[in-house]
């Protein structure tokens, strides 16, 4: 089959035979589908200067860069680095202070049904204020060991509050309730003194 008997089964289907696309640009002033790819060359005035090419920047070979550099002939030197110059001054970093975080010399303490909650678990060494309030239905009481060594103790009626102020330096402490068996059951926890 020939394109002479495509163009005639084109031409049957009602469309006329379409134009070489050079005649549809120049003769058509509407937009047409065919257009698309018509490209108009504008004949330049006078001299035409060619465009500077820019020069690529090197960039350094670093550990995770997308670009090599690096010769790929085995043996070749590596690229150098720029040393400083003499009596140029080497910047020295300097230590960025650190705050030390203030911990409360205060602390709630709840006492219940076989557990000890104390809002903070860090304090500030030196005279802290141990605030306890007895929400159970028993009678508890606050008391204080670290190191093998009682440092006092509260008792609380049920719906009962009261303060223990003790000095404590760094270390660990154990809160816990005394009262025979109520600490086996749970009514304990540490906090740590800094």
């Amino acid at each position: 089959m020939s394109w002479f008997a495509i163009l005639l089964a084109l031409a049957s289907l009602g469309g006329a035979p379409a134009k070489p696309v050079s005649k549809q640009c120049k003769a058509s002033k509407t937009v047409h589908a065919a257009q698309k790819h018509c490209k108009v060359k504008k004949k330049p005035k006078g001299k035409v200067k060619p465009r500077a090419t820019p020069t690529p920047t090197p960039m350094p070979n670093t550990p995770g860069s997308q670009r090599d550099d690096s010769p790929s002939t085995p043996g070749a030197a590596p690229t150098p680095t720029a040393t400083p110059q003499p009596g140029t001054p080497t910047p020295v970093p300097t230590a960025t202070p650190t705050a030390t975080p203030a911990y409360p010399k205060r602390t709630g303490v709840d006492l219940d049904e076989w557990v000890v909650r104390s809002s903070y678990r860090t304090l500030a060494a030196g005279s802290i204020d141990f605030n306890a309030a007895n929400l159970g239905e028993d009678d508890h009481n606050l008391s204080v060991r670290g190191g093998g060594k009682e440092y006092g103790r509260i008792d609380l009626v049920p719906g009962g509050a009261d303060t223990l102020r003790i000095t404590l330096t760094p270390g660990t402490y154990t809160l816990y309730c005394s009262l025979v068996g109520h600490e086996e059951q749970g009514m304990h926890t540490d906090i740590s003194v800094r």
